[in-house]
């Protein structure tokens, strides 16, 4: 990253998880405004995820994030969240990523005009997401009430904000920096980027299912628990636990058609562009072993653990994608098995 940054180094490192995998294999001039936007992004989301503090008041805390980005302003003052924070839930390391915002800010002033446009857009997009989500769920729920999505256009648009946006982003950085891939159609190519980073939101949808629920939101709409004559109270006390797993694999179905349009994605980028192809694909594969496991797993719907791939197949999927990754043939292939696993789980 930026010269002297160490320390956001760090917390690049120790926040983005799996996430960090993608950035590390980008290339450099590539991989500062991708890393930038994902720590001003998970700052804003440590904001939004904190427990025991008003939904107005986070609203409040990234509307001023917000307006800074927007007048391009560094000094942020958060002290309405950071004094609320009085059973100081947050971590020492989400405390080092509030505390560290301005140097965020300062790295990402420092960019060059056209990715400074970029990196904020693509915040102040995610950002709009959060808000979305408090306003929907950021109510605890006491009770047996359940809040959810009304319909499939409302997830659409959930779905943009919080993670199709960063498809789109993906691509104008990726095709900005990239001249050998300029003859690839940008509009085409951000349009599937959105799909991909859709696929990847709704899957962290269904891996979160449970544990949704137990919180009182559920962001499936209700136009699909209606199809299958659901209410809330079935989903929070697991009745017709035959129509929840169905409406899970709906879901799932319609997950892997997003998928469709990430194969498309990676299968457009130049075979000889092997760093760009492996940030790709890694959480395409990642996201479909994580609808794998979660198609094998009976008890998932009500489970109390996260259902999830094994350290062990990362790597070896790792080791694997690096023999491979420049055969479209080899590629494809390994997309169709594991479409074909996830179908045959779903119809087991």
């Amino acid at each position: 990253m930026l010269t002297g940054q160490i320390k956001l180094d760090h917390l690049l490192k120790s926040t983005s998880r799996a996430f960090y995998l993608s950035l590390r294999i980008l290339p450099a001039d590539v991989r500062t405004p991708v890393s930038l936007a994902y720590l001003l992004a998970r700052a804003a989301d440590t904001i939004t995820d904190t427990p025991n503090i008003s939904s107005s008041v986070k609203i409040k805390s990234i509307n001023t994030l917000k307006h800074a980005l927007n007048i391009d302003e560094i000094d942020v003052n958060l002290s309405d969240f950071t004094k609320n924070n009085i059973k100081h839930d947050l971590s020492n390391l989400d405390n080092q990523l509030i505390n560290e915002i301005p140097s965020i800010l300062r790295c990402i002033h420092s960019l060059n005009a056209e990715h400074y446009i970029q990196v904020k857009h693509v915040v102040l997009t995610l950002i709009e997401g959060m808000e979305m989500d408090l306003n929907y769920f950021g109510k605890r729920l006491k009770t047996s009430r359940l809040a959810s999505l009304k319909n499939d256009d409302e997830l659409d648009t959930y779905i943009y904000l919080v993670a199709g946006c960063v498809g789109s982003f993906w691509t104008q950085i990726t095709l900005a920096t990239e001249s050998s891939i300029y003859k690839i159609d940008l509009d085409l190519m951000s349009a599937l980027g959105v799909e991909f980073g859709k696929a990847l939101q709704m899957t962290n949808i269904l891996r979160d299912f449970p544990s949704d629920i137990d919180l009182g939101k559920c962001y499936i709409p209700d136009e699909q628990l209606n199809k299958l004559n659901l209410t809330a109270n079935d989903l929070l006390n697991h009745h017709k636990e035959d129509e929840i797993r169905q409406l899970l694999t709906n879901q799932i179905h319609k997950t892997l058609d997003l998928y469709e349009s990430a194969q498309q994605y990676f299968l457009s980028i130049p075979s000889n562009k092997l760093r760009l192809r492996l940030a790709v694909l890694w959480p395409l594969i990642l996201g479909l072993g994580t609808l794998n496991s979660l198609a094998m797993n009976n008890n998932w719907p009500k489970s109390k653990s996260v259902t999830k791939v094994s350290r062990l197949w990362v790597y070896k999927m790792m080791l694997k994608s690096l023999f491979i990754v420049s055969s479209d043939f080899l590629i494809k292939s390994w997309f169709r098995q594991l479409r074909a696993s996830i179908t045959y789980q779903l119809n087991a």
